[in-house]
């Protein structure tokens, strides 16, 4: 027996909290296993109560998702996904810090035009991160969030660290947030719907009941960068 299946008996509990954090996050079983290099099978059985989630199944999930709150797997208690606290970065030494990217809000037109031409660093202002996550995500820039239509996860001014996607890979996104440029926007929304490959269109989501949904079409889609961590979030 697995340190996890020790931790918890309650089998079924388990299985209740991973498809709710599935719903929460909108991934596909489909995603999931890719992301994580599993058999989609593997997954099914567990939600289907076929088989129980080993110890390493769950750290897996929470290192590729950084956004589930470890209390919410293991102990049920809410919310399911976790909101980071900002590191003071202040206290910390400047050896342990580095400078990438930043994109606010009020510099998206120009970011937009800048992708276009082919992004250069510089073109950029900067945002200081700990150099272990510079390290861990060499390609990534920080975004600032505007208005609130993710909220309560994502509200207006929280900065996201997101990663590029290539574009061969666009037609395999979701069930996760992604910086979306297409025509002469850019939104940070979720993919749940991703019909590129069949339908050539693309359905994003708010996560605020009243953000609603927009479709694109798939030869308006300029960029894709998929958000993998939260950086800064105002108090509310």
């Amino acid at each position: 027996m697995s340190e996890f299946q020790q931790q918890s008996s309650d089998s079924e509990s388990i299985q209740h909290r991973l498809r709710q954090l599935f719903d929460e996050l909108g991934l596909t079983i489909y995603q999931i296993a890719k992301d994580t290099n599993e058999n989609p099978s593997k997954f099914y059985n567990i939600l289907n109560g076929r088989a129980k989630p080993s110890y390493d199944t769950i750290l897996t999930l929470l290192d590729k998702y950084p956004q589930i709150s470890a209390d919410y797997i293991f102990r049920g208690i809410k919310p399911i996904l976790s909101v980071e606290k900002p590191i003071e970065l202040a206290l910390l030494p400047e050896s342990d810090m580095a400078d990438i990217p930043f994109v606010p809000v009020r510099f998206y037109a120009s970011f937009i035009e800048s992708v276009s031409e082919g992004l250069r660093a510089n073109d950029l202002g900067t945002f200081r991160v700990e150099k272990a996550l510079a390290t861990t995500y060499p390609t990534a820039v920080v975004i600032e969030i505007a208005g609130n239509s993710m909220s309560p996860q994502l509200v207006s001014g929280a900065k996201v660290m997101a990663v590029p996607v290539d574009e061969g890979n666009w037609v395999y996104q979701s069930g996760g947030v992604f910086a979306v440029m297409y025509r002469d926007y850019l939104v940070i929304k979720r993919i749940r719907e991703n019909n590129l490959l069949t339908q050539q269109h693309l359905t994003l989501y708010s996560d605020h009941p009243n953000g609603g949904s927009v479709t694109i079409s798939g030869s308006d889609l300029r960029g894709l960068w998929k958000v993998v961590r939260i950086v800064e979030a105002p108090v509310e």
